[in-house]
């Protein structure tokens, strides 16, 4: 008779079968306690493997902020449009310990950018924080005068690592700008580049998209930039031959997305989408919004919308993707390809009688992937 030996697991199988165990608060607390824990819970095998054993984390959604009067912090709500509701993160920042208040900057696949609030760029100080493990870390000052945009450039699936950019002032002339970049590595930041130009148009540096491996920026003209932290290059990219406004501006499941008002969009609009080797911009949808309103009396009265968050989804062959977009008192949700209405689930509570507007400029998305600070 033979028998076959159960193959021997080694000290480090051993204790990552006990870490994959632990709920994330207590996992989190393990990595400070030697440096081996440390080691095997930072491996991206370990990271996945937890991941997969521990779907209740999973929750991918947008922040809402908006800016009160008197108010030490900015107002939040969370929209959670994939995975567990009570897995989303708390609305709140008041964990960052800031006696002058705090606010989300930029957000990227479960990091957030936050500041100071109330108070002049000298006095400013900036972190990186992961809200659903409440942690956070202050990052060196900037040492200069005006800070037009931070943002961070974070693809799991590419580097556990995360780079943060920044757009400074220059000492050359008010239309000179200065990157700098941030590396959790050397703990610093790092001018990147000789200062460069822009035009006299208003660039949303406060608004950066990060999609293909680089961050990119729009403009309320014809001027659109992209920048890869790792090769440090700095390049235009084209934008439809028009003038228009920002509609929207953001990135869904791997595709870059564009909506550009030229008029009121309850008239109905393009989405477009960027292609992947940046030659241009073509026409992803088009939404009739007179055929959305027979279904949806606030969007029937609705003098005015504002576009929040699209969703690009495909379930195998069917096409999922979602929009969310505010009227005067109500947040409404529905399918691109029929336009049929969704719920839209929220642990906050939503006081439509403040009167509060929101567009796309004040939305933060939000992806709990498995990253430690």
């Amino acid at each position: 008779m033979c028998y076959s030996k159960a193959p021997k697991m080694n000290n480090n199988d051993v204790m990552s079968d006990i870490l994959l165990r632990l709920p994330l608060k207590d996992l989190v607390g393990c990595k400070c306690v030697c440096k081996w824990w440390n080691t095997l819970i930072s491996d991206p095998i370990f990271k996945l493997n937890y991941s997969l054993r521990n779907p209740q984390y999973n929750i991918s959604g947008f922040f809402l902020q908006k800016f009160l009067y008197l108010e030490l912090h900015s107002k939040l709500l969370f929209f959670p449009c994939e995975g567990r509701v009570d897995a989303a993160p708390k609305p709140s920042l008041s964990f960052i310990e800031d006696d002058k208040g705090v606010c989300i900057q930029h957000s990227c696949n479960g990091l957030l950018i936050c500041s100071s609030f109330r108070c002049g760029e000298e006095d400013r100080k900036y972190y990186i924080c992961k809200p659903t493990t409440k942690q956070y870390f202050p990052l060196p000052n900037l040492e200069c005068r005006t800070v037009f945009g931070i943002s961070i450039a974070y693809d799991p699936n590419r580097s556990p690592h995360y780079k943060i950019v920044s757009i400074c002032d220059s000492y050359l002339s008010k239309n000179h700008r200065q990157i700098k970049i941030y590396s959790p590595v050397t703990g610093s930041w790092k001018p990147s580049g000789k200062p460069f130009t822009v035009p006299d148009e208003d660039m949303l540096f406060n608004r950066g998209v990060f999609w293909n491996g680089s961050l990119h920026w729009i403009g309320m003209g014809n001027l659109a930039l992209r920048f890869n932290p790792e090769t440090e290059l700095m390049l235009t990219m084209p934008m439809p031959p028009t003038q228009r406004k920002p509609g929207y501006f953001g990135e869904s499941g791997g595709h870059l997305l564009l909506v550009e008002a030229y008029g009121p969009l309850t008239a109905g609009f393009n989405i477009m989408e960027m292609k992947a080797d940046y030659s241009g911009w073509f026409v992803k949808y088009h939404l009739n919004l007179d055929q959305v309103a027979r279904r949806c009396q606030a969007i029937e009265r609705a003098n005015r919308l504002s576009i929040l968050h699209i969703v690009h989804n495909h379930i195998e062959d069917v096409d999922e993707s979602f929009i969310v977009i505010h009227v005067p008192g109500e947040f409404v949700s529905f399918k691109l390809r029929d336009y049929s209405f969704m719920d839209l689930q929220t642990n906050n509570h939503v006081d439509s009688g403040l009167g509060l507007w929101y567009s796309w400029e004040g939305v933060y998305p939000y992806t709990n992937t498995f990253f430690y600070l």
